[in-house]
């Protein structure tokens, strides 16, 4: 019979990294990060104290091939921006023309066996829930090594809502379902838990939103209403609940309805980083940009690591104009969630504002092909392009393709003013947007391409 394998932990400062399953652990909850940003950590973990290459590290983390260094760079700037919002600040070290060091001690911890037939590495989601139970006896196991005084440990409810909390930060469609399932256990275990019955509403929300459920989306609003509605029985201060109410109207269009849902959910829940996002999403779509940043700062410090916050800071930072910030935001979004499909978007608006058509094509043609129903949306995006490079029969092919699928009606709307049709531009936008989708769309910097006269009549529409 053959050995088992021994699971391999890495404990500095506040965090536990888990080398088997890539995931890292802050106080004893997973964070979400993606697999290359775990792997960089773990290469210079293992080697703590010493100089790893960056060539080293290039070929560690990305073996199946060549990649940019730029790649790593990024992925040790998601790192230090975590290790900052945790006081930890300086665990990463630059020498110069050489690599990186990791500067903070480091104890391994590899006395817990796993079971035979669980291959390393394989199944991260999967394997996932059962690394958030072995944790908790690990670090009872870790404490007990130690003389600090033991943690009281977490109840399994409280295992369970932690996990999907987690697992619904990541935004996937398989984490969503993951919540939804961990949520429901934790109902099961306690069906007079308010917190609980609230999170899963907030799930249910965020898979209509994305359109992730197998049932139709407004089986799943249904849903969260339900979740709600039952939370804020059972506690009528119960924050959560109101924040999922909040997407519900954020989500159908009621910026306004949504804007009072979320106050009242960051009043009452003001450490829930997601109430903070969504109320800034809502702020943002009625035009009350500065406002609107100033929740997606508070979610961010929350949850350094929220892609929502960040991928939304991305476009804010767009919208007022700081193109390079723009564009740091939505790498660091896109090294943590290379799926986060509108990142692509904002990066290549980003890039075109600096006058780099080049990158900013580049970005659109990427998000194009990215997924099946991206096509129409990136012809939108890459028509406005070429239009303003006057490759016009490239611009007028994109046009055809982005006829054929949804698209933003602001983009198709750009891509047909870039080509001087300013008055079928005014048409399609007072016909296809409602007010808040007008007044948001026009705080975009590419309506500079309208004329005064254009946007007033576009104004005056609504």
């Amino acid at each position: 019979m053959r050995e088992p394998l021994a699971m391999v932990v890495y404990e500095f400062g506040p965090f536990r990294l888990d080398a088997q399953r890539l995931l890292l652990y802050r106080d004893g909850a997973p964070i979400a990060l993606g697999p290359k940003v775990v792997e960089t950590l773990l290469a210079l973990v293992e080697r703590a104290g010493e100089i790893v290459s960056k060539q080293g590290l290039l070929g560690r983390v990305w073996p199946e091939g060549y990649v940019e260094e730029a790649n790593l760079t990024q992925n040790v700037y998601v790192l230090r921006k975590l290790f900052r919002a945790s006081r930890c600040a300086g665990a990463i070290e630059t020498i110069a023309r050489r690599g990186y060091r990791f500067t903070f001690a480091v104890r391994r911890l590899d006395a817990i066996p796993t079971p035979e037939h669980v291959p390393r590495r394989a199944g991260r989601m999967a394997l996932a829930a059962m690394a958030a139970l072995l944790v908790f006896a690990i670090g009872a196991w870790a404490h007990g090594l130690s003389r600090e005084p033991a943690t009281p440990p977490m109840s399994a409810p409280a295992q369970l809502f932690t996990m999907g909390n987690f697992f619904l930060t990541l935004r996937t469609r398989s984490g969503v379902e993951h919540s939804v399932a961990l949520f429901s256990r934790a109902i099961a275990q306690d069906p007079r838990d308010a917190q609980a019955f609230g999170a899963r509403a907030s799930a249910y929300a965020v898979m209509a939103d994305y359109g992730y459920g197998a049932s139709p989306s407004r089986d799943d609003r249904a849903r969260a209403r339900a979740d709600a509605g039952r939370a804020l029985a059972l506690d009528p201060r119960c924050g959560r609940a109101y924040a999922a109410l909040g997407l519900l109207a954020l989500d159908s269009g009621s910026g306004r309805g949504a804007v009072g849902d979320l106050q009242r959910a960051v009043a009452l829940a003001p450490s829930d980083a997601a109430a903070h996002v969504w109320y800034g999403i809502a702020l943002v779509a009625r035009g009350h940009i500065t406002e609107g940043e100033v929740e997606l700062r508070t979610a961010q410090r929350l949850n350094p690591l929220s892609i929502a916050a960040t991928s939304w800071l991305a476009w804010v930072a767009y919208l007022e104009h700081r193109y390079g910030e723009a564009i740091a935001e939505a790498h660091e979004g896109l090294a943590v969630a290379p799926t986060r499909y509108e990142l692509w978007i904002t990066l290549g608006l980003a890039e075109e504002a600096r006058g780099r058509q080049g990158p900013a094509i580049v970005a659109f043609t990427h998000y194009a092909q990215a997924c099946r129903a991206c096509r129409a949306e990136g012809a939108a995006l890459l028509a406005y392009a070429y239009g303003r490079l006057h490759w016009a029969a490239a611009a007028r092919q994109e046009l055809a393709i982005a006829a054929t699928g949804p698209v933003r009606p602001e983009d198709l709307a750009l891509a047909l003013a870039v080509e001087g049709e300013h008055g079928m531009a005014i048409r399609r936008l007072a016909r296809t947007m409602s007010n808040e989708d007008r007044i948001f769309a026009l705080d975009d910097p590419r309506f500079g391409v309208l004329t005064s006269t254009d946007r007033r009549l576009i104004e005056q529409q609504g």
